[in-house]
């Protein structure tokens, strides 16, 4: 979940930044709820394709290589 504050700081920052004005009739929290739902559809789909490269599986593939997930953890 992102924090949504954050966010509309991150938002105001780049607004000024490019010397962008949001128009009259729009909230900053519409703007800010509107780019999360985009960033929630972008995160759900990277995080499916790092799992898949994490596990080192491809889509049709369910095996996952124990050994190799126990090196990267006592690598930490």
């Amino acid at each position: 979940m992102l924090n949504r504050s954050q966010l509309e700081e991150f938002l105001e920052r780049m607004f000024e930044e490019k010397r962008v004005e949001l128009p009259e009739d729009i909230e900053i929290d519409d703007v800010v709820e509107a780019f999360c739902q985009c960033l929630d559809d972008d995160l759900s789909e990277w995080l499916k394709v790092k799992f898949f490269d994490f596990f080192l599986l491809t889509s049709g593939e369910s095996t996952i290589d124990w050994d190799w997930i126990r090196q990267s953890i006592s690598s930490l």
